[in-house]
C-alpha cells in the first residue's frame, strides 16, 4: 500500500492511515531516514542522490520516470525514443549494482491506441514492476480515452470500480507472461490535479471499490494519488482530510492488510459463475477466499455463486462484515448494493 510522493514530515501519519510505502518521496531537504525511521518503506526517484540512500535497507526499490509511455516523463520526440531513454535509464540504475528492482510508473499506453504504439510489452519488460495510472472515476477524459481502446468493452461504463481492474488485466496483457513481473495500480484519494471543469472527486467508498478491483485482478500493490485541487481538501488528500474520510480510508486499507497472508499466495483458475462479476479464488489454512466484484459487464443485484468441488463447507463466512451465508448444492447467493460493493467469502475446503 504505497503513496505516490508523500512528503518526508507525514511518514508517521501516513504509516498510522496504512500506508506502508514510499512511491517515490518529495526531496524537500529531509533526509531519507526521515522516512525509514519510522518504518516506511520507499521506492527512491531520481531527485534522490545515490549518496542519500546508501545502504538504507528503508530503501527497497529505484523509481524511472513518470509516465514515459506518454512521453510526459521522458523527452524523446516519439515512442521509440521515449523507450531508448527509459532502458538507459535503467542501464545506469543496474550499474548501481545494489540489486534493488526497478519500478516505472505508466499511464495511456496500456490503452492500445495511439500512445506507446508498438512498444508497451517494450516498456512493461524494460523493468522489474510497473504501476499504471488512469484515475477513470474522476476525470471524463479518462474515460473518453477508455472508450477509444479496442479493448473497451462497449457501452461499458469508465467511472465505475470495475475500470481500475480492467487496467491490471491491460497491463498483464503486454505481459509475455502475464504476471510475471508484478503490476501495481493506483487510485486517487480525492480530486487529482485535474484541469478541466467536470473532474469529480471519488468517495472512500469507491475509492475501496477501486482497490478491491485492482486486487481481484491480481494487482499487487496499490498506490495511491493523493495531490488534490478539491478545495474541501488539503493538497495531501491523505492527510488534509476530515477525520471522518480518514476513518473510512484507514478502514478499507486496514481491511486490505488484514488478508495480506491470503493475498500473497498464488490464485486458482476458477469461474464462479455469477454473471457480471469479477472474482479470485485462493486459498491457506484449510480454507478458501472467494473475492467478489461487480464486473464491467455487471450491474448491482443478487449473484449466485458457485463453489468449486472438494469444498465441504456449508457455510460461508463474509469477512469483515459479521454474517454468514449457507451453501446449498454447492452454492450460495448474496447481494451486491452499488457497483463499488465487494465482498470476502471465506468457505472450510
Amino acid at each position: 500500500m504505497s503513496v505516490f510522493f508523500g512528503k518526508p514530515e507525514h511518514a508517521a501519519r501516513l504509516k498510522d492511515l496504512g500506508v506502508n510505502v514510499y512511491q517515490e518521496a518529495e526531496h524537500d531537504g529531509s533526509t531519507m531516514t526521515s522516512i525509514t525511521d519510522t518504518g516506511m518503506l520507499v521506492i527512491a526517484g531520481q531527485e534522490w542522490a545515490r549518496s542519500e540512500v546508501g545502504a538504507n535497507d528503508g530503501v527497497v526499490a529505484w523509481a524511472t520516470f513518470d509516465e514515459c509511455d506518454m512521453g510526459l516523463g521522458c523527452s524523446g520526440s516519439n515512442t521509440q525514443e521515449n523507450l531508448q531513454q527509459m532502458t538507459n535509464l535503467v542501464e545506469k540504475i543496474r550499474a548501481y549494482g545494489d540489486g534493488r528492482p526497478i519500478n516505472a510508473n505508466y499511464s495511456k499506453g496500456i490503452l492500445g491506441t495511439w500512445w506507446a504504439s508498438g512498444t508497451m510489452d517494450d516498456f512493461l519488460a524494460a523493468v522489474d514492476f510497473a504501476s499504471v495510472d488512469n484515475y477513470a472515476y474522476t476525470s471524463p477524459p479518462v474515460g473518453d480515452a477508455f472508450r477509444a481502446s479496442p479493448a473497451w468493452p462497449e457501452g461499458a461504463n469508465p467511472a465505475v470500480s470495475a475500470a481500475y481492474g480492467w487496467q491490471v488485466d491491460r497491463m498483464r496483457s503486454f505481459q509475455a507472461t502475464p504476471g510475471e513481473k508484478p503490476n501495481w495500480l493506483f487510485v486517487e484519494s480525492a480530486r487529482p490535479y485535474l484541469g478541466e471543469s467536470n473532474a469529480r472527486t471519488i468517495t472512500p467508498e469507491q475509492m475501496e471499490g477501486a482497490m478491491w478491483s485492482g486486487i481481484i485482478h491480481e494487482a499487487r500493490g496499490i498506490s495511491i494519488f493523493q495531490h488534490n485541487n478539491d478545495p474541501a481538501y488539503g493538497n495531501y488528500s491523505l492527510v488534509d482530510i476530515p477525520d471522518d474520510r480518514r476513518a473510512k480510508i484507514k478502514a478499507a486499507l486496514a481491511g486490505i492488510q488484514a488478508l495480506a497472508p491470503v493475498l500473497n499466495t498464488q490464485s486458482y483458475e476458477w469461474n464462479a459463475g455469477a454473471a457480471g462479476t469479477d472474482t479470485m479464488l485462493k486459498a491457506k489454512d484449510g480454507s478458501a477466499y472467494l473475492f467478489a466484484g461487480i464486473g464491467l459487464s455487471g450491474a448491482p443485484g443478487s449473484k449466485t455463486f458457485t463453489l468449486p468441488a472438494g469444498i465441504t463447507g456449508n457455510q460461508v463466512e463474509v469477512v469483515g462484515e459479521g454474517r454468514t451465508i449457507q451453501v446449498t448444492e454447492g452454492k450460495f447467493t448474496d447481494s451486491f448494493a452499488n457497483e463499488y460493493t465487494h465482498h470476502i467469502y471465506k468457505i472450510t475446503i
